[in-house]
């Protein structure tokens, strides 16, 4: 019964009105997660995979929208590895904030909070990095260089080396395993 060929996959219909298309692929160039495109436009999970099966162009556009937001994604993952980002600095709960220093009519220093043009305070903020974003990035992008290393060699990190009776005994065993998993089907 296992060895019955399956049947090829019935091509769906593509539904009638469009018109979510545009939203939906808008939708997954800026967060690239179908879930969220399809709440975006309005539709389904089921009625944007039938559309994208039925449709190559549509199929194709959703790669080049994944593709779009995945780039994007990538390059703030760089963004806040490489140059950070500024977070503001809590202390004992209170949000600090700049100063800026001036003289008093004793001489004395007077610091002040510094105020931006619309006169709010300026928040104090220190500039943090992600050394495990910069790790994914180089892994993703130098896998050869950055990636996880998976070496299996013999003694010294030579070439496994097996006799020929070796060889023949644990291939006699693995056709053995595979006739018993196909009798017990």
């Amino acid at each position: 019964m296992r060895d019955m060929p399956k049947p090829e996959p019935k091509p769906y219909p593509v539904i009638p009105n469009l018109a979510w298309r545009a939203v939906f692929l808008a939708a997954l160039r800026e967060y690239p997660v179908m879930r969220h495109a399809c709440e975006a436009s309005g539709v389904d999970r089921t009625t944007a995979w039938k559309n994208r099966n039925a449709d190559p162009e549509f199929a194709a556009a959703c790669d080049e929208a994944m593709q779009e937001g995945i780039d994007k994604a990538e390059k703030e993952a760089y963004r806040r590895a490489v140059h950070g980002w500024h977070e503001p600095v809590i202390h004992q709960g209170e949000m600090k904030y700049q100063h800026v220093f001036e003289a008093g009519e004793d001489g004395k220093v007077i610091p002040k909070v510094a105020l931006d043009e619309n006169g709010q305070p300026i928040p104090l903020t220190v500039n943090k990095f992600s050394d495990s974003l910069l790790q994914f990035v180089l892994k993703g992008r130098r896998r050869e260089t950055y990636g996880d290393k998976q070496e299996i060699g013999g003694m010294g990190g030579g070439a496994i080396q097996l006799d020929d009776t070796t060889r023949n005994a644990r291939l006699a065993a693995l056709l053995a395993a595979a006739q018993l998993r196909k009798e017990l089907g």
